[in-house]
């Protein structure tokens, strides 16, 4: 494999754009806890720039810095002054390290199990059958998954999310506009309150939902992880699933899978395309028609506010703070839409929490795979959320949700929800 073929030509270009001023560092979660240039996204570009450059090889070591230390959150994207994309490049070099040196048997059984809507039944069955038969509080307790508390992870789903619904949800009224809803693996298996909210809403704006049946995973966390080969398999099913369809909009209430649709499938797509790869044209152009089409729910809700009902008023108040996902909100750009939502809700004292905007920690594997740093990104979430004094805490990310929820301390009686459910709440007067 030539170096000069490791990335496409509009990827690789980046490095070039670097000028090493150095304003990415105050910005990384993971250089800002370990101190060490190449955890920097600077000190990634310049071992990128060599490695393409043919001046040092892929090798393990470098491998290792590129899959270790990096959350590819999108912090040094966000705010990066000549426009690098280091997670473009980081991912990319994934790849070819993956290609070279293989995935680890664990990572690349559990790739497969993604990939496949069956395969990814079948075990949350036997998850949940696990758990209910060797679970417990107290076996619970001692079992720890990276930095996650085995008593902190929500129980699974009884059913799948979409095998409680109707695949087609009309509104009672007149229809105002027809969506598609891509759920993702998160909903779909631990977090249905967080669908049944967003079908439940929706048809009260007059919006017909259909969630097709036969979705799988995004694909993202197999492609960023490396394992592009694998995750075709999972955008070409999307694409075929949810591109080129007559619908007002692709609405997704998990901030990575709207990245997935929205940024990474045409970057994806494009950039294999152009090295070669086995994808066509067409698929390139079906991305970036869904790319267009893809909303977050509460962006689609913030634009059509006007269609809401009226919440019910309650003399209860709550007191409500918001984490911005790393997907969303440097991602997407998505930000006041979710607290737009809050604020307009009568029951809800809204409170900013101090870097509403940093990462939390998780980073999917990330925090499984290093547990100590993951530990203290999130320990500096966890401060700022109990500094507010919140009841609840929302964010529009499953996985956030996930790693928050599972470091709070349960004493306190805080929830994570996401802003949807709050809404659906009050429409419902509850």
């Amino acid at each position: 494999m030539e170096n000069t073929l490791l990335l496409s030509e509009n990827t690789s270009e980046n490095i070039y754009h670097c000028i090493k001023c150095g304003l990415c560092l105050a910005h990384c979660p993971v250089y800002k806890e370990v101190l060490l240039e190449e955890a920097s996204p600077r000190g990634k570009v310049q071992l990128s720039k060599f490695v393409t450059e043919g001046a040092l090889p892929l090798s393990e070591e470098i491998k290792g810095v590129l899959f270790d230390t990096c959350l590819l959150c999108g912090s040094c994207v966000a705010n990066c002054p000549s426009g690098v994309h280091g997670a473009n490049l980081f991912s990319g070099l994934r790849w070819r390290a993956t290609q070279r040196y293989g995935t680890n048997w664990k990572k690349k059984a559990f790739f497969q199990i993604l990939a496949s809507k069956w395969k990814m039944s079948k075990m949350a069955w036997f998850g949940a059958w696990a758990r209910r038969t060797f679970g417990g509080a107290w076996i619970e307790g001692k079992i720890k998954a990276g930095a996650l508390s085995v008593d902190g992870i929500p129980a699974l789903n009884k059913k799948p999310f979409s095998q409680t619904i109707e695949e087609v949800i009309k509104p009672k009224g007149e229809t105002k506009a027809r969506v598609l809803y891509f759920h993702g693996c998160a909903t779909e298996y631990l977090y249905g309150d967080i669908g049944n909210a967003v079908v439940d809403v929706l048809p009260r704006m007059g919006v017909e939902v259909k969630t097709p049946r036969e979705q799988v995973c995004c694909g993202l966390p197999i492609f960023l992880s490396g394992d592009r080969e694998t995750s075709l398999k999972s955008i070409r099913l999307a694409l075929e699933i949810f591109s080129g369809k007559d619908v007002d909009a692709v609405i997704v209430d998990c901030a990575t899978c709207g990245a997935a649709l929205k940024n990474e499938y045409p970057h994806l797509l494009k950039e294999l395309h152009d090295l070669g790869m086995d994808v066509t044209a067409g698929e390139v152009k079906a991305a970036e028609e869904l790319a267009a089409k893809v909303k977050d729910v509460t962006v689609f809700i913030d634009e059509h506010k006007d269609w809401l009902p009226a919440p019910e008023d309650s003399t209860e108040k709550i007191r409500v703070t918001y984490h911005d996902p790393c997907h969303l909100v440097k991602g997407q750009k998505v930000s006041a839409q979710p607290r737009n939502i809050l604020r307009a809700l009568p029951n809800v004292e809204f409170v900013e929490m101090k870097g509403a905007d940093d990462c939390c920690g998780g980073g999917g594997s990330f925090q499984v795979e290093h547990p100590e740093t993951s530990l203290k990104i999130t320990r500096r979430k966890i401060d700022n959320i109990y500094a507010t004094k919140a009841q609840v805490v929302t964010t529009c990310c499953p996985g956030c949700n996930l790693t928050i929820g599972d470091h709070l301390d349960k004493k306190k009686g805080m929830q994570v929800m996401h802003p949807l459910q709050l809404l659906q709440k009050a429409l419902a007067g509850r």
